[in-house]
This record gives structure tokens, sequence and C-alpha cells, in this order.
């Protein structure tokens, strides 16, 4: 190789190729961590509005239980039940999150008396 003028065919061929395999590994997994993230904020949003209405049955002391509520919240349908547990109010919310999977939170609380 006397003459070193630039890139020859091959080197220029496993540069693109690795180029490609990080730009079809990158692609993937960012839509990934934009789908984990939207769950998560899903999560948080249903759990904020879950606390809400356990709030309302421990101060109001609501005696219709077990009682169950259907709400949205941000553009997702919950469901959001509630029953005694011992003398202990438990408050769970059932939705299918941004990944089509079934998520689940529980609260409880201790009513006073």
């Amino acid at each position: 190789m006397t003459n070193s003028n630039g890139f020859s065919m091959i080197e220029a061929l496993v540069a693109a190729s690795l180029l490609m395999m990080i730009i079809t590994n990158l692609i993937p997994l960012t839509s990934l961590i934009l789908n984990e993230r939207e769950s998560l904020q899903q999560k948080q949003n249903i759990s904020s509005e879950l606390h809400n209405q356990l709030q309302d049955f421990l101060w109001e002391e609501q005696t219709s239980l077990p009682h169950r509520l259907l709400k949205t919240v941000d553009g997702t349908e919950a469901e959001f039940r509630f029953t005694t547990k011992g003398n202990l109010l438990k408050g769970c919310a059932t939705w299918k999150n941004a990944n089509e999977r079934n998520g689940q939170f529980c609260l409880y609380g201790h009513p006073e008396k």
C-alpha cells in the first residue's frame, strides 16, 4: 500500500455496517424506553387518584363497602375497588398500561373513628 490517500472499500463497508448495527439497536431501545416512561407516568397518575379516592372514604366514613368505581385518569380508564381488610380500608386500582399489560396498585388506610 504505497498510495494511502483515502479509505479502502473494505474500511468504508466495515464503518457503514457498524453504523447500521448501532442504529438498528437504538431504534427499538428508544421505543421501549418511551413506552416504559408512559407506563410509569400512568401508574403515578392513577396512584395519585387512588390516594385521593381513598382519602374520601377515610374522612367521609362511607359505609357502602365493597365499592367499585370506573374513572378515566388522563385518558386511561381505571377501575378503583375499595374493601375492608380487618380494621383497614384497602383501595386497589387496575388498568391497562401503555404496554397493553394489566397494571395494579393498592393502598391501605386506617379510618379514624
